[in-house]
């Protein structure tokens, strides 16, 4: 008796088990073991055909040891009924004893018993010729086994059961690959159909493979009506696709007009060719997206949106809360708004501030200087130019105008359009559509458009080099920003807050001593709130002191200082006629041109000494002979 078979023996006599105790069976077969008999059914009759003489029977038994099934020839069967082996016994070895069922299941490995070799004594006129079979993880599934009479225990049966068990392993492990595959699939479709763009996978013969349900809403068709179809008759693709598909080239993202059923489209197209490991061509894979979903994500990566809000525009003047009040309406219209005011009083950070209160917030902010850009390229700069479909060096490229789709455009400078741009500006905001420069396909917009102009734009207007009816557009509301010299102490409130800006960036807190403060405040600042910024950056890059001087400003700003400890100018009223002009100019250069100080200096009211200068032909320029601005 082999080590094995002598181990199991002693295994049932050390547990005092019978060698006639009865085998005992279940009621019905469980649905794992209706999946086994399933899957093994035809290698089982496979097995019995090859065969092909009486004598042999095929046993299936599931992990446990239990009996799933037993066929073969009748006269067999009947002495495996009289042995009580049959389907729903147990064969497990502490209920039927040594057998090689039980122990093949137990060894993980084919064996023979045969005759006494089994413990139990019912089992004794049998031979079983038996071989386990696994899962690729190595978990056991069951036992295939070749039952005959013990006197005819055939050589061979137990290579035939090998055999049959090798059969049944790889069969579980092809429907596990097949499992897998189908999920994996399944994966796939769930993320085709979920992509925010349109996906096309084209076959190695041009027929269509596969096509998301983004993809053909983009083109106009149903996914069955195109599905194995051929793709450039179906979808009749724009020459620069179906140059990269026959050439099996890659096409790098380029902006295409695809036909569609309602004429054409304007999409984001790239294509690029599929091998597998070996190299061998499987087609392509085309993905498809709207122009506009492009342009949101240029702007996300380039910052194409508005920083400032309301909260960081700083100023309590009377002048400056009517005009936050204008602000704030035109934010919640819906009409083209016109900011006026001088340079640098930050018409700019106004615009964003409107376009962050309004309802196209989550919009792009897209900015154009007039009059920054050469008057030839303003028109591609602003309508965007039409790329040649059919040359990839030749591509085209959306303008201003339809990059603010959804959001705002903000026009600086718009005085210095030329005419014919005028026109067609004026014909996209009334038309709600336009034509890139070279294009004959009509593009929608929905866009929102606030612009700034200088002073001089009505006399542009009267001089005919703007168009009154664009003007009319434009200003549907028109909101005035106060220079900085007509804003009070907000002066003294941009100065706290700038200097905290500059600190926080320099690493050191910085004040100004009161001369100097005095001196900021006097000054008429003809740049307003960036010339303001300008100088604050520039004494403090300059110098390292925690305490701004006189000394560390621009000359033309400290000489306008008038001294804390010098009396004012003696009053009018104190001078004859002929000398009031003359302490009007004084008081005027000595205050640097700052009107309420030359007042104060002089001891009338502010309307007094307009009056007084009207009188002797004064202007706030004559009291700057002497000073550099």
């Amino acid at each position: 008796m082999i080590p094995l078979l002598r181990h199991a023996w002693q295994r049932c006599i050390a547990r005092g088990q019978g060698v006639d105790q009865p085998l005992t069976r279940q009621e019905a077969l469980d649905a794992h073991q209706q999946q086994l008999l399933a899957l093994a059914r035809s290698s089982i009759e496979d097995l019995y055909q090859l065969i092909e003489r009486p004598g042999f029977a095929v046993l299936l038994a599931d992990a446990s040891a239990c009996v799933v099934d037993l066929s073969g020839d009748p006269a067999l069967l009947e002495l495996a009924l009289q042995c009580g082996v049959r389907p729903l016994v147990q064969l497990e070895e502490t209920v039927a004893g040594t057998n090689a069922v039980d122990l093949a299941l137990r060894e993980a490995q084919p064996l023979w018993t045969v005759g006494e070799e089994h413990y139990h004594l019912q089992l004794r006129p049998l031979a079983f010729a038996a071989a386990p079979f696994f899962r690729a993880e190595g978990d056991p599934v069951g036992v295939i086994a070749l039952l005959m009479g013990a006197p005819d225990a055939h050589p061979y049966a137990l290579g035939m059961a090998i055999a049959t068990a090798q059969a049944l392993q790889n069969q579980l492990r092809a429907e596990q690959l097949l499992a897998e595959a189908n999920d994996q699939l399944a994966e796939l479709y769930a993320a085709l159909e979920a992509m925010s763009e349109g996906v096309i996978f084209v076959g190695p013969h041009e027929e269509i493979r596969r096509i998301n349900s983004h993809a053909a809403g983009l083109l106009g068709v149903s996914v069955r009506s195109v599905a194995g179809r051929p793709f450039v008759t179906v979808l009749s693709p724009p020459p620069l696709v179906y140059q990269a598909l026959q050439e099996r080239s890659e096409l790098v993202e380029q902006e295409v007009l695809w036909p569609v059923r309602k004429g054409v489209s304007g999409l984001v197209c790239a294509l690029r060719p599929v091998h597998d490991y070996g190299g061998r061509y499987l087609g392509a894979l085309v993905t498809l997206r709207p122009t506009q979903s492009l342009h949101r994500l240029v702007h996300r990566v380039v910052g194409a949106e508005a920083r400032f809000t309301f909260r960081d525009i700083i100023g309590q003047s009377p002048a400056m809360l009517a005009t936050l009040h204008q602000a704030h309406l035109a934010a919640n219209g819906s009409g083209s708004i016109l900011l006026r005011g001088e340079a640098g009083v930050g018409k700019e950070v106004l615009a964003q501030a409107i376009h962050n209160a309004s309802s196209r917030a989550d919009g792009p902010f897209v900015g154009l200087n007039c009059a920054a850009v050469p008057r030839p390229l303003l028109a591609g700069e602003l309508f965007g130019v039409e790329g040649d479909p059919l040359d990839v060096r030749h591509q085209g490229r959306p303008g201003k105008i339809e990059l603010a789709q959804g959001g705002v455009l903000y026009l600086e400078d718009v005085e210095a359009l030329p005419m014919e741009l005028q026109t067609g500006l004026l014909r996209a905001i009334e038309m709600r559509r336009m034509m890139r420069s070279g294009s004959v396909r009509v593009v929608p917009i929905d866009v929102r458009i606030i612009a700034t102009a200088g002073s001089d734009l009505e006399r542009h207007v009267y001089e005919g080099r703007f168009r009154a009816d664009l003007l009319a557009r434009l200003s549907t509301l028109e909101v005035v920003i106060p220079p900085l010299r007509e804003r009070g102490d907000d002066l003294l409130l941009l100065v706290t807050h700038l200097l905290g800006l500059l600190g926080e960036r320099l690493g050191r807190q910085v004040a100004l001593e009161p001369e100097a403060l005095q001196a900021l405040q006097v000054y008429p600042w003809p740049g307003n709130v960036r010339e303001l910024e300008l100088v604050l950056e520039r004494a403090l890059s300059s110098s390292e002191k925690s305490v701004l001087t006189l000394d560390d400003l621009p000359p033309g700003i400290a000489r306008g200082a008038v001294p804390l400890d010098i009396p004012p100018i003696a009053r009018l009223e104190e001078h004859n006629r002929f000398s009031e002009r003359d302490a009007i100019l004084r008081a005027g250069r000595q205050a640097s041109g700052h009107l309420g100080r030359t007042a104060a200096l002089l001891g009338i009211s502010r309307a007094t000494l307009w009056r007084k200068m009207t009188r002797y032909g004064l202007a706030r320029d004559d009291f700057w002979t002497g000073f550099v601005k």
